[in-house]
């Protein structure tokens, strides 16, 4: 059987489409079996190997874990830490031991002694400026608020499960993360939960904050937007899909580059058309806020937090394997 096994493990990492998907029905079938063999190829990062592998064993799922649970209490050595990435990825925190737990966030507490992270995603993110992460935690109504890495951060609030149903009830409960302050700055993010939210998120933050912006880059839809509140109330904002497009009068960095109010063909009813690139939301951030791909030449104060918006669940019931 081993060797049957080992067979299947090869042809699971073959160029051939006929041969790894027949491994990959073949492994799975094998459930819990199949388990200790698919783990050293979740160390795979530059073939199909590990993503495959990890595909088998999410489709095993729950039957896997009582035996990524043994390696992490018995070994072998060498795959006690692709045993932690697979239950991270299946269950979560929920079914990771609590001494493993506990050493995840002293490795965590000494990563941010140091932490120099380059730049943070463009896609959608909230800005605030010279808040108290309580503040921010406050208006948001976060709960289970932990220190992160910006890796951490950024993996749990964009590339992993970030968002859940709550059993028994019609919302959702998202995961969040708070940045480090750069030049005074503190950036939000949260796919799903910005997706959902960003309108109602944004004006309680300008309540609580006296300002909050929101920026969203949409490549795919090749939507744009970009949103400043203030003391609760919607103050400026810009879609592309909007109706209106705009809302609010142009702010004093846009005045700056329309034409002279005094020329006698200027129309205060055509702002919108003034200047290229006014439309764009990182353009505007580099005036108004921080944008975020150039985090690596800011001053950094603090460390991240993540966190969870809705619902009484904690960061545990989500998925996926962080970086730290």
């Amino acid at each position: 059987m081993t060797d049957d096994i080992q067979q299947l493990i090869q042809q699971l990492c073959s160029s051939g489409p006929d041969e790894w998907e027949t491994a990959e029905r073949a492994l799975c079938e094998l459930g819990p079996q199949a388990v200790e063999y698919l783990l050293p190829l979740l160390a795979d990062s530059t073939g199909n190997g590990g993503v495959r592998a990890q595909s088998c064993l999410s489709s095993i799922g729950s039957g896997a874990v009582p035996v990524l649970q043994r390696i992490r209490r018995q070994g072998p050595g060498r795959l006690r830490r692709p045993a932690l990435q697979a239950l991270a990825e299946l269950a979560g925190g929920q079914e990771i031991a609590e001494r493993d737990l506990k050493a995840i966030e002293r490795l965590v507490r000494v990563k941010l002694v140091d932490e120099q992270p380059d730049e943070l995603p463009v896609g959608g993110w909230l800005a605030v400026r010279g808040a108290q992460v309580n503040d921010i935690v406050q208006a948001l109504e976060l709960g289970d608020v932990r220190p992160a890495t910006v890796a951490m951060g950024i993996s749990a609030a964009v590339e992993s499960e970030n968002s859940i149903e709550i059993e028994g009830e019609e919302e959702r409960a998202y995961r969040v993360f708070i940045t480090p302050e750069f030049d005074e700055w503190r950036l939000i993010y949260g796919d799903d939960f910005i997706n959902d939210n960003w309108a109602n998120a944004v004006q309680k933050l300008s309540a609580r904050c006296n300002e909050a912006h929101f920026y969203l880059v949409d490549d795919f839809d090749g939507n744009n937007v970009w949103w400043v509140a203030r003391n609760g109330e919607d103050h400026r904002g810009y879609r592309t899909y909007g109706d209106p497009e705009w809302i609010g009068d142009p702010m004093p960095f846009e005045r700056s580059l329309m034409v002279d109010e005094d020329d006698p063909l200027y129309d205060p009813e055509e702002h919108g058309d003034y200047a290229e690139g006014v439309t764009d939301p990182e353009s505007v951030a580099s005036w108004i806020s921080i944008p975020p791909t150039t985090i690596s030449i800011a001053e950094k104060v603090g460390h991240g937090w993540i966190a969870v918006a809705g619902g009484d669940v904690t960061n545990a019931v989500f998925k996926g394997a962080l970086q730290i």
